[in-house]
Protein backbone atom coordinates (compact mmCIF):
# COMPACT_ATOMS: atom_id res chain seq x y z
CA UNK A 1 0.00 0.00 0.00
CA UNK A 2 2.71 2.49 1.04
CA UNK A 3 4.83 1.42 -1.96
CA UNK A 4 1.93 2.14 -4.34
CA UNK A 5 1.40 5.56 -2.76
CA UNK A 6 5.08 6.41 -3.18
CA UNK A 7 5.01 5.35 -6.83
CA UNK A 8 1.86 7.42 -7.33
CA UNK A 9 3.59 10.55 -6.06
CA UNK A 10 6.73 9.74 -8.07
CA UNK A 11 4.57 9.63 -11.18
CA UNK A 12 2.79 12.90 -10.37
CA UNK A 13 5.96 14.77 -9.43
CA UNK A 14 7.95 13.25 -12.31
CA UNK A 15 5.26 14.18 -14.82
CA UNK A 16 5.09 17.73 -13.48
CA UNK A 17 8.89 18.15 -13.60
CA UNK A 18 9.18 16.72 -17.11
CA UNK A 19 6.41 18.96 -18.42
CA UNK A 20 8.05 21.96 -16.75
CA UNK A 21 11.50 21.23 -18.18
CA UNK A 22 10.18 21.00 -21.73
CA UNK A 23 7.95 24.05 -21.38
CA UNK A 24 10.96 26.08 -20.23
CA UNK A 25 12.65 25.29 -23.56
CA UNK A 26 12.10 26.90 -26.94
CA UNK A 27 10.74 24.05 -29.03
CA UNK A 28 10.95 23.22 -32.69
CA UNK A 29 9.22 20.45 -34.65
CA UNK A 30 10.85 19.17 -37.85
CA UNK A 31 9.02 17.19 -40.56
CA UNK A 32 5.84 16.94 -38.47
CA UNK A 33 3.82 16.86 -41.70
CA UNK A 34 4.93 13.22 -42.07
CA UNK A 35 2.62 12.10 -39.30
CA UNK A 36 -0.13 14.55 -40.25
CA UNK A 37 -0.29 12.95 -43.70
CA UNK A 38 -0.67 9.43 -42.27
CA UNK A 39 -3.23 10.12 -39.52
CA UNK A 40 -6.21 10.77 -41.88
CA UNK A 41 -5.70 7.33 -43.48
CA UNK A 42 -6.69 5.72 -40.16
CA UNK A 43 -3.75 3.33 -40.50
CA UNK A 44 -2.10 2.26 -37.27
CA UNK A 45 1.29 3.78 -36.48
CA UNK A 46 4.31 2.57 -34.54
CA UNK A 47 6.38 5.49 -33.24
CA UNK A 48 9.99 4.41 -32.70
CA UNK A 49 12.93 6.07 -31.03
CA UNK A 50 16.08 4.89 -29.33
CA UNK A 51 15.75 4.38 -25.59
CA UNK A 52 18.03 7.32 -24.77
CA UNK A 53 15.66 9.83 -26.40
CA UNK A 54 12.35 8.39 -25.12
CA UNK A 55 11.47 11.50 -23.06
CA UNK A 56 10.97 13.53 -26.26
CA UNK A 57 8.06 11.49 -27.69
CA UNK A 58 6.76 11.02 -24.15
CA UNK A 59 6.33 14.79 -23.97
CA UNK A 60 5.49 15.74 -27.56
CA UNK A 61 2.78 13.07 -27.97
CA UNK A 62 1.24 13.63 -24.53
CA UNK A 63 -2.52 13.60 -24.00
CA UNK A 64 -3.30 11.85 -27.28
CA UNK A 65 -4.39 8.53 -25.79
CA UNK A 66 -1.47 6.75 -27.50
CA UNK A 67 -0.08 3.46 -26.22
CA UNK A 68 3.49 2.76 -25.10
CA UNK A 69 5.40 -0.29 -23.91
CA UNK A 70 7.24 -0.16 -20.58
CA UNK A 71 9.19 -2.89 -18.81
CA UNK A 72 8.59 -4.36 -15.38
CA UNK A 73 11.70 -3.15 -13.56
CA UNK A 74 11.66 -0.36 -10.96
CA UNK A 75 12.69 2.49 -13.28
CA UNK A 76 10.05 1.43 -15.80
CA UNK A 77 7.44 1.58 -13.05
CA UNK A 78 8.27 5.24 -12.49
CA UNK A 79 8.22 5.96 -16.25
CA UNK A 80 4.85 4.20 -16.48
CA UNK A 81 3.39 6.38 -13.74
CA UNK A 82 4.74 9.50 -15.46
CA UNK A 83 3.34 8.31 -18.79
CA UNK A 84 -0.09 7.74 -17.27
CA UNK A 85 -0.08 11.26 -15.83
CA UNK A 86 0.75 12.60 -19.30
CA UNK A 87 -2.14 10.84 -20.98
CA UNK A 88 -0.44 7.68 -22.23
CA UNK A 89 -1.88 4.17 -22.03
CA UNK A 90 0.94 1.94 -20.79
CA UNK A 91 1.35 -1.71 -21.76
CA UNK A 92 3.67 -3.55 -19.36
CA UNK A 93 6.12 -6.27 -20.30
CA UNK A 94 9.68 -6.94 -21.48
CA UNK A 95 11.70 -9.47 -23.43
CA UNK A 96 12.56 -11.25 -20.19
CA UNK A 97 9.16 -11.21 -18.45
CA UNK A 98 5.60 -11.16 -19.79
CA UNK A 99 7.03 -10.49 -23.23
CA UNK A 100 4.50 -12.59 -25.15
CA UNK A 101 1.55 -11.09 -23.30
CA UNK A 102 2.81 -7.56 -24.00
CA UNK A 103 3.50 -8.34 -27.66
CA UNK A 104 0.04 -9.85 -28.12
CA UNK A 105 -1.53 -6.76 -26.56
CA UNK A 106 0.46 -4.48 -28.90
CA UNK A 107 -0.66 -6.46 -31.95
CA UNK A 108 -4.26 -6.41 -30.73
CA UNK A 109 -4.17 -2.62 -30.41
CA UNK A 110 -2.44 -2.10 -33.76
CA UNK A 111 -5.10 -4.17 -35.49
CA UNK A 112 -7.62 -1.51 -34.49
CA UNK A 113 -8.10 1.45 -36.83
CA UNK A 114 -5.95 4.52 -36.28
CA UNK A 115 -4.10 3.36 -33.15
CA UNK A 116 -0.61 4.65 -32.33
CA UNK A 117 1.89 2.68 -30.23
CA UNK A 118 5.32 3.95 -29.14
CA UNK A 119 8.22 1.50 -28.87
CA UNK A 120 11.95 1.70 -28.10
CA UNK A 121 13.41 -1.15 -30.18
CA UNK A 122 16.71 -1.22 -28.27
CA UNK A 123 15.06 -1.29 -24.81
CA UNK A 124 15.01 -2.11 -22.02
CA UNK A 125 18.67 -3.19 -21.69
CA UNK A 126 20.24 -2.74 -25.10
CA UNK A 127 22.62 -3.18 -26.77
CA UNK A 128 22.61 0.50 -27.68
CA UNK A 129 21.44 1.44 -31.20
CA UNK A 130 20.55 -2.17 -32.01
CA UNK A 131 16.90 -2.87 -32.77
CA UNK A 132 15.22 -6.03 -31.61
CA UNK A 133 12.94 -7.57 -34.22
CA UNK A 134 9.65 -7.24 -32.31
CA UNK A 135 8.84 -3.83 -33.79
CA UNK A 136 9.17 -5.00 -37.38
CA UNK A 137 7.35 -8.24 -36.63
CA UNK A 138 4.40 -6.31 -35.15
CA UNK A 139 4.31 -4.05 -38.23
CA UNK A 140 4.31 -7.08 -40.53
CA UNK A 141 1.43 -8.68 -38.66
CA UNK A 142 -0.73 -5.58 -38.52
CA UNK A 143 0.20 -3.41 -41.50
CA UNK A 144 1.17 -0.55 -39.16
CA UNK A 145 3.45 2.17 -40.51
CA UNK A 146 6.68 2.72 -38.56
CA UNK A 147 7.72 6.34 -37.98
CA UNK A 148 11.20 6.88 -36.49
CA UNK A 149 11.50 9.96 -34.28
CA UNK A 150 14.12 11.57 -32.10
CA UNK A 151 14.88 14.72 -30.16
CA UNK A 152 17.70 16.70 -28.63
CA UNK A 153 18.29 19.72 -26.39
CA UNK A 154 21.26 22.06 -26.38
CA UNK A 155 21.12 22.26 -22.57
CA UNK A 156 20.72 18.80 -21.10
CA UNK A 157 21.58 16.26 -18.48
CA UNK A 158 22.87 12.92 -19.74
CA UNK A 159 22.22 9.93 -17.49
CA UNK A 160 24.52 7.07 -18.46
CA UNK A 161 23.91 3.36 -17.88
CA UNK A 162 23.83 0.99 -20.86
CA UNK A 163 22.53 3.96 -22.82
CA UNK A 164 22.62 7.75 -22.46
CA UNK A 165 19.24 9.13 -21.39
CA UNK A 166 18.81 12.78 -22.43
CA UNK A 167 16.90 15.09 -20.05
CA UNK A 168 16.41 18.72 -21.12
CA UNK A 169 17.61 21.45 -18.78
CA UNK A 170 15.57 24.65 -18.38
CA UNK A 171 15.98 27.69 -20.64
CA UNK A 172 17.45 25.90 -23.63
CA UNK A 173 16.32 24.83 -27.09
CA UNK A 174 14.73 21.49 -27.87
CA UNK A 175 14.01 19.92 -31.23
CA UNK A 176 11.76 16.98 -32.10
CA UNK A 177 12.32 15.37 -35.50
CA UNK A 178 10.17 12.98 -37.53
CA UNK A 179 12.06 10.59 -39.81
CA UNK A 180 11.12 8.85 -43.04
CA UNK A 181 8.24 6.36 -42.50
CA UNK A 182 8.87 2.66 -43.03
CA UNK A 183 6.16 0.48 -44.57
CA UNK A 184 6.59 -3.30 -44.48
CA UNK A 185 4.74 -6.32 -45.80
CA UNK A 186 4.49 -9.88 -44.53
CA UNK A 187 6.73 -11.03 -47.39
CA UNK A 188 9.63 -8.72 -46.52
CA UNK A 189 12.76 -10.24 -45.01
CA UNK A 190 12.58 -9.33 -41.32
CA UNK A 191 16.35 -9.03 -40.92
CA UNK A 192 16.68 -6.65 -43.87
CA UNK A 193 13.78 -4.49 -42.66
CA UNK A 194 15.15 -4.48 -39.13
CA UNK A 195 18.51 -3.25 -40.43
CA UNK A 196 16.70 -0.53 -42.40
CA UNK A 197 14.85 0.51 -39.24
CA UNK A 198 18.17 0.82 -37.39
CA UNK A 199 19.55 3.04 -40.15
CA UNK A 200 16.53 5.34 -40.10
CA UNK A 201 16.55 5.59 -36.31
CA UNK A 202 20.24 6.49 -36.33
CA UNK A 203 19.65 8.97 -39.17
CA UNK A 204 16.82 10.82 -37.40
CA UNK A 205 18.81 10.94 -34.15
CA UNK A 206 21.82 12.37 -35.98
CA UNK A 207 19.50 14.91 -37.63
CA UNK A 208 18.24 16.08 -34.22
CA UNK A 209 21.83 16.40 -32.98
CA UNK A 210 22.85 18.30 -36.12
CA UNK A 211 20.01 20.79 -35.79
CA UNK A 212 20.91 21.54 -32.18
CA UNK A 213 24.67 21.71 -32.86
CA UNK A 214 24.17 24.09 -35.80
CA UNK A 215 21.66 26.20 -33.89
CA UNK A 216 19.15 25.90 -36.73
Amino acid sequence: MIKNILFHFKGWIGGFLLMSLFRLNRQKLVNSEIMKEIVPSRKSIIICCWHGRLLFPLYFFRNNGFYALAGLHRDAETISRIGNKMGWNIIRGSSSKKGKEAYDEIVKKLNESGVTVALTPDGPKGPRLKAKRGTVRAAQETGAIIIPVSGQSNRRWEVTNWDVLVIPKPFGRSVFVFGEPLTVTKNDDINEINYELEKRLISVQEKADEIIDNKI
